[in-house]
């Protein structure tokens, strides 16, 4: 297992903190072997560099809105190849998921979405260049099933979601000739800082316990089984695979009753 990202290099977009998907998607592919950078907010840096230090890994300020912040991030990587890139960029301003559908600007609706999936578009647009260096250039984006479940208190984003997902196809589609293989990992619920700001503690547990219940593994999700899948995408050995939406959830979606 340690050696199956040997020798790769790449980047994930979007760590938070150490309760954040992100993170946890850094230090696998670290543990498999790769050579990881990772990206945060700017506001985030102070905190997020400790996190890095901890990791062993390189940390680039990033604002995704922003072409100069992106095409710095990726400038920073010294041309070298480019072996995967993660999307795991979210934003949804303080409040807003509480608030109706109907009561959402067109300003806010427009901010979340551009973070949550035009970034992934723009991201590719500087990586194209280091991804062609590879001789297995992955892209792999993180999303939820509440893009296309109706999930209380996540509205926008999960709207932003499903955005996401199919710009996983489009970009399959437009970069597959290139040889770069395009997907995305969709989980269920995961105690991150995100959903506990969504949705409350108590809730994410809850919801947590009712999918231990009815996953066929008679298990919820965890951070390391999002990460070892995002590993694989990550690999050579995800060959001829891409415009996929991976579901990790212990067959949790599959359960009818």
């Amino acid at each position: 297992m340690t050696e199956l990202l040997a020798g790769r290099r790449g980047l994930v977009l979007g760590v938070s903190g150490i309760n954040s998907i992100g993170y946890h998607v850094a230090r696998s592919l670290r543990d498999l072997g790769a050579e990881v950078a990772v990206t945060c907010r700017p506001a985030r840096l102070a905190g997020v560099t400790a996190i890095a230090t901890e990791l062993g890994v390189a940390v680039h300020p990033v604002d995704v809105l922003d072409d100069e912040s992106l095409a710095a991030a990726f400038d920073a990587l010294d041309g070298r190849p480019l072996d995967f890139l993660v999307h795991g960029v979210v934003d949804v301003p303080e409040g807003l998921l509480a608030r109706s559908l109907l009561d959402v600007s067109r300003d806010e609706f427009g901010h979340v979405m551009a973070v949550a999936a035009w970034s992934l578009v723009a991201a590719c647009r500087h990586a194209r260049p280091l991804l062609a260096r590879s001789t297995a250039p992955r892209v792999v984006a993180l999303t939820s099933a509440c893009s296309h479940r109706m999930t209380p208190n996540y509205h926008v984003a999960g709207i932003a979601k499903a955005a996401l997902e199919s710009a996983v196809l489009y970009l399959a589609m437009q970069l597959g000739k290139d040889g770069v293989l395009v997907n995305a990992v969709s989980a269920s619920l995961l105690a991150s800082d995100g959903a506990i700001r969504a949705i409350g503690a108590q809730n994410a547990a809850a919801t947590r316990a009712v999918q231990a219940r009815r996953a066929a593994t008679g298990h919820a999700v965890c951070y390391r089984d999002v990460a070892h899948c995002v590993g694989f995408l990550c690999s050579p050995l995800a060959a001829n695979l891409t415009g996929e939406i991976v579901t990790v959830d212990g067959g949790f979606s599959r359960a009818y009753l």
